[in-house]
Order: structure tokens, then sequence, then C-alpha cells
């Protein structure tokens, strides 16, 4: 090292790893006789002592890297320690922005009009992460969003949830993320009448599970059979056949479920009360306790962007720029940054 000054470790980084090997080496030699003459570690306690042999034998090269921090001032993400946005792994560069209502903006589905969310629910179920653009606050009901968070934790996708909107006059301007499983638990308790649309839906899709494709007649093998409500269905449960399962190819449809569920929120709370819309606070009425608002802003310095990173546990933080949405980062992926930053400056010295 170069700094004058104490030092947790007064070697060169080079002597650190060298240490360590060698460290390594003699722990476990030293273990290995020990086992031999005297029976310790008993078995059951193996693990444990080759995981402590193993910090131990690190402790080298964990205080050089702790004398190279401090030797730049203790200071980490800006000075000589930059972030480089193009190096971190990043989710959301390819995050899919959900049509406006799931695809039918202002008006009441229920029945055939269901099918008309499926492919905004099949593209948003393609992408771990979806954005939810409420636009002026007129563009999102609650009932809509209900059913795509519904579909998205049945399936696991989409599992992050970010949403924007049109603020102070600019587009996409981040508002929070969360999970796709909170925002269901906060949607279906804030409503009974969610609740029990939702619970319908699952009890109707759980009936027609146990219902099996057919195979179609051997002279018309091209063209798709639809089976049969089984003999103890009743009522509504038994007319959803068309609903259950695809026509173009006889097997159980993905998004029965979700059909269902917006065919009951259409029926018992859409005709009935109109659309409630979300707007950015009726959005934070309904998921403030869920909601992740932490940003980094491109714009920001090199000292609060750091900051930032390392002010909560949160396993992502969003990246604006001048306040408009731009991707979703990995804590993990950032540590790790740094980290090489570290070891790099450590083999520059």
């Amino acid at each position: 090292m170069k700094n004058s000054g104490p030092h947790f470790w007064p070697f060169q980084p080079k002597v650190s790893i060298i240490f360590t090997i060698i460290l390594l080496i003699v722990l476990l030699i030293i273990n290995g006789i020990l086992k031999t003459t005297v029976g310790w570690p008993p078995d059951s306690s193996t693990n444990t002592v080759l995981i402590g042999i193993l910090l131990i034998s690190l402790l080298p090269v964990v205080l050089a890297i702790l004398d190279v921090v401090i030797d730049k001032g203790a200071t980490i993400g800006y000075g000589e320690f930059k972030i480089d946005f193009s190096k971190v792994e990043r989710k959301g560069i390819s995050d899919i922005i959900v049509p406006a209502n799931i695809g039918v903006r202002g008006q009441v589905v229920t029945d055939s009009g269901t099918l008309n969310i499926l492919d905004a629910l099949r593209e948003s179920s393609t992408s771990s992460i979806v954005i939810v653009d409420l636009e002026d606050g007129q563009a999102w009901w609650e009932t809509r969003l209900l059913v795509l968070v519904s579909g998205a934790v049945r399936l696991g996708r989409p599992d992050n949830f970010i949403f924007v909107a049109t603020k102070s006059g600019k587009p996409i301007s981040f508002i929070g993320w969360a999970k796709a499983r909170n925002l269901l638990a906060c949607l279906l308790k804030i409503n009974s009448k969610y609740a029990r649309c939702y619970a319908v839906a699952k009890a109707i899709a759980s009936q027609w599970q146990l219902v099996p494709p057919v195979y179609p007649p051997a002279a018309t093998p091209l063209i798709a059979q639809i089976p049969n409500p089984l003999i103890w269905m009743q009522g509504e449960v038994s007319s959803k056949q068309w609903m259950a399962f695809d026509p173009s190819n006889g097997l159980p449809s993905e998004f029965f479920e979700e059909q269902i569920l917006q065919n009951e929120l259409g029926r018992e709370i859409e005709v009935i009360e109109g659309g409630k819309v979300i707007s950015i606070s009726r959005l934070s009425d309904l998921f403030e306790s869920v909601l992740k608002r932490d940003y980094i802003d491109k714009d920001s310095t090199p000292k609060e962007q750091m900051e930032g990173y390392f002010e909560d546990d949160e396993p992502f933080i969003a990246i604006t720029e001048n306040g408009r949405y731009i991707s979703l980062v990995s804590r993990f992926a950032v540590y790790n940054e740094v980290f090489k930053n570290i070891t790099s400056k450590m083999n520059d010295e």
C-alpha cells in the first residue's frame, strides 16, 4: 500500500491472496490431524468447522479490502469508485407496458367480451415485470388490475409491477413498484366484493379442471372437440365450457380463471357501480403498505446515487431519468459491481 498510517493488513494485495491459500491449507491439515488423533470435530459438526476454516482463511483478503476502502476515503460509489449502469444487470429493459384496462378502455366486460382481455393477459405473462401506466388517472379500473394481478399470482409471472403515470405533464413518471402477490392481497382486503368474485372464479375454475379434454373423432381429427360438463355441475357453472376450453384445439384455456373473474367483476360491480379508476392518490390508498417508491435518478450526483443504492435491503431499485422510469435494477448486481471496482483498485496498487 502506498498510503501511510495504520492498516488492518500491511501487505500487498497479491500477498493477501497467497496468504489466504496457505492459511486455508494449514487449517485443513490441522483439522485432519485433530480428526484422526482425537476424533474432533465430530461428524455432526464437520460442515460448521469447514465453513469456519473458510471464513478465517479469507480474513487477509477482507482486511486488505477494508484498507483499500479506508485509503480511498471510506467512500464507495463516488470519487474513484463509480457504478457503470451498462454493466449492472437490469430488469426492465424489455418491460411490457400492459394495454390500459387490459385492452378494453372504459367499457364493462362480461361474457363473450372477456375474450378481449386474453391477448393482454397472454403477453404480460411472458415477462417477469410489467408496466402499468395510469396515464392521467383515468386509464385503469381497480377491477381490471385485480384480474391482471390474479393471473400473475396464479402463473407466477409477471412477478413485479411497475406503476407509472403522467405527473406534472411528464408521461411515464415513476410512481412505485410492488410484488404481484402483495397487490392481490391488498385488493382482496380492501373490498369484500372483490374477494367474493375472486372466490367464485376459483371455485368455478377448479371444477372445470376436473374435466379432461376429449380426442376428436378419427374421421375429423383436425376439428377440435369441446367436452361436455360433468353431470353434477349445476346452473351457471355448467355453461362455461366455451370459456374453459380453447375452441381452436380443444385444450384447457390458459386464462379461464381470469375470464371467469372478469365476468363476475363485470356483472357484479362494473355494471352496477361503474369502473373505479386508479389515480396516483388512489394507488397510494390501495397499496401504500406494499408500494416501493425508492429510486435512483440518473441526473443526480454519483454520491446521491450510491446513497440511494444502499439505503435499504429491497432486492431491486428503480432507475429514472429526470423522473421518467427507465428500468428496475438488481441491488445484488450493484454490490457485485462495487466489489469488482474495489478488487480492481487493489490489483492496480
